[in-house]
């Protein structure tokens, strides 16, 4: 296996679930801010 393949099989799923899994936690942090500045009636 190439030094390529390493990189595309190994490297790259773990940055795109880092990535992910960060986008999703600001998005939900945000979320929880926007609740707690508009509370439900």
């Amino acid at each position: 296996m190439s030094d390529v393949e390493l990189f595309a099989y190994v490297v790259l799923p773990l940055v795109i679930a880092a990535g992910g899994g960060l986008i999703g936690w600001i998005y939900g942090r945000n979320r929880d801010l926007d609740r707690d500045s508009h509370p439900a009636e």
